[in-house]
């Protein structure tokens, strides 16, 4: 099969002639195939630069021709302009274009116009869908490195939710963000509008409907607790004033990295306009941990463990808890019903309570692997579970329960206005507290001594931060 690319300014009349004879061909030769690309004047010599440049080609003029390689692949062949290609239709097929030079220059006018309405119907469009604005701070991270690789794909916000993206971080980090735009806009998603780096929170935050904060400083067991606390404060502070200024009031917050909890309660009490269930921290991360853990012990894919729950101060003092997880996919001794949803007990399938109160809480107490930066989240399961968060926050879930750090409403006899990692279920734009999960005696009192402790640290913070 032969596939020719005939490109040039829709202006010219030696595109015109080499189209019109392209489209005989094609109507008269079934495995003769073409694919045209059409140029505004003013786009047509960066764009033949920039190809032949890519190709490996020398050619100056309108049209560019050339035949691709169809079932070989490869960066194609050059043919030439339009007086090559008129010569390889001649030899080949015997076919040549009688068109005179008069009637070439007046449809090389009608290009012209076709273009410039085609393109104004495509701008205007554009404008008529209204992009989805999504601010990443500490957008020179690995782990927001990891993020920005999908935002703009459709998974998380929908496939035909299209996004800007907005890049905030010091102004140290510009380069680096501007060499992570220029990788994210040549990924070419059809979603994708815009890639704007800035150190100015201003330009970040204005009209966000999506912010996700991967700036916190993790605590360090070397470090003095209070010291690192009030470093990560204030840079939440600092988000938190900008976002109640130039936000949308509706925005989705979701917090990761560092004390996430004591930093969704600094943004909160700084941006008062915005609602307290719109600002989230991330809970995810250590949900899969333990799940990853379960899922070795019973040979199983991680995925089908469900209803793990993560309690606590995420960050810096968690609870995990999987004595109403589920799993699906267990190849035990006793089978059950092969129907879809049906799963088994995790405490039951692992029946090893000395496993589950011991060796298994003891490992997840334990920093994650992070060789270049300890305590940090490590890059690929971090960038991970801030996707996946984000997306059931979005899109809402099914009926499983997941973690997330939020306001505490009295929730489980639980302080009210700390944040805490509590059972949640999402659904579209927001989330449900699961209240009825029953818990015994040792868990409540380890419950309530990390939400002491963190009362008083966020109350310390904010008495220290607030006359800064």
């Amino acid at each position: 099969m032969a596939k020719y690319i005939i490109a040039g300014k829709a202006n010219c009349p030696f595109y015109a002639k080499a189209e019109l004879l392209a489209d005989q061909l094609a109507l008269n030769l079934p495995d003769f195939k073409i694919h045209k690309i059409v140029k505004q004047p003013e786009d047509w010599e960066i764009w033949l630069k920039m190809t032949c440049e890519e190709k490996g080609w020398q050619h100056v003029s309108s049209p560019l021709i050339w035949r691709e390689l169809v079932d070989r692949g490869g960066k194609g062949i050059l043919l030439g302009g339009c007086d090559d290609f008129l010569e390889m239709a001649k030899g080949y097929y015997g076919i040549t274009s009688a068109k005179m030079s008069d009637e070439l220059v007046n449809i090389a006018k009608e290009n012209l116009q076709t273009k410039i309405e085609i393109d104004a119907e495509e701008e205007q469009r554009k404008a008529e869908i209204t992009p989805l604005r999504v601010c990443v701070s500490g957008a020179s991270s690995a782990l927001a490195y990891g993020v920005l690789a999908y935002l703009a794909q459709g998974d998380v916000f929908g496939m035909d939710q299209d996004v800007s993206i907005y890049l905030l971080d010091t102004a140290e980090s510009q380069d680096v963000l501007k060499g992570t735009a220029m990788e994210i806009q040549d990924c070419s998603w059809p979603l994708l509008r815009e890639v704007i780096y800035t150190p100015d929170p201003a330009v970040a935050f204005k009209d966000a409907s999506v912010a996700v904060l991967l700036d916190g400083l993790p605590l360090r067991d070397n470090e003095d607790k209070k010291e690192q606390l009030i470093s990560s404060a204030r840079i939440f502070k600092a988000h938190g004033l900008a976002l109640d200024q130039y936000a949308k009031k509706d925005v989705k917050i979701l917090i990761g990295g560092g004390p996430a909890c004591v930093n969704v309660f600094v943004t909160s009490k700084f941006a008062p306009s915005i609602p307290k269930q719109n600002i989230c921290a991330l809970a995810r991360l250590q949900e899969n941990h333990a799940k990853g853990l379960l899922a070795k012990k019973l040979s199983v894919n991680t995925a089908g463990i469900k209803d793990v729950i993560i309690w606590g101060n995420l960050g810096v003092t968690t609870v995990a808890d999987p004595r109403n997880s589920r799993v699906h996919g267990y190849d035990g001794a006793i089978w059950g019903p092969h129907v879809p949803g049906f799963t088994r007990s995790v405490p039951e399938m692992v029946h090893d309570d000395k496993w589950l109160t011991g060796e298994f809480l003891e490992t997840l107490k334990k920093p994650m692997d992070n060789v270049k930066n300890p305590g940090a989240i490590p890059a690929l399961s971090g960038s991970s579970s801030v996707l996946s968060q984000l997306q059931d926050l979005w899109q809402g879930s099914s009926s499983e329960i997941y973690s997330l750090g939020v306001f505490s409403d009295g929730w489980y006899d639980l302080p009210q206005d700390i944040v805490f990692s509590v059972p949640v279920k999402f659904r579209q734009g927001s989330w449900n507290i699961i209240d009825d999960i029953p818990l015994d005696e040792a868990i409540k009192t380890q419950l309530q001594a990390i939400a002491e402790e963190l009362k008083k640290d966020c109350e310390d913070l904010l008495s220290e931060i607030s006359t800064e």
